[in-house]
């Protein structure tokens, strides 16, 4: 297994974001990238202390976020992949009134 190596003239066409800069491309706060970035929840570039992110690192983020349509069925199951109940299953009862203050 090679790895591949860099070299100068890679470096020079790499083009590096701010998380300012990369925010206002991707439309978004730059305290979101810098919190994700620290949490190693997106890729990023870490120079001279400062999270930077390529365009590599941009578009990886777009397709990482990213939410596709669902069919019915995976659409009528939970957040945790349980069904949904119906009405069939629980039917709904009223409360019982609650007793009111000096009617006593």
């Amino acid at each position: 297994m090679s790895e591949r190596r860099s070299t100068p003239s890679d470096a020079a066409n790499v083009q590096l974001y701010t998380a300012d800069e990369a925010a206002v491309l991707l439309r978004c706060k730059p305290s979101w990238l810098n919190e994700q970035a620290r949490k190693r929840q997106i890729p990023f570039t870490l120079v001279g202390g400062s999270y930077r992110f390529s365009t590599a690192h941009l578009l990886q983020i777009i397709a990482d976020h990213e939410h596709l349509p669902t069919d019915a069925t995976d659409q009528a199951k939970g957040r945790r992949g349980r069904a949904r109940s119906t009405a069939a299953d629980a039917p709904l009862r009223a409360r019982p009134p609650r007793a009111r203050r000096g009617s006593e």
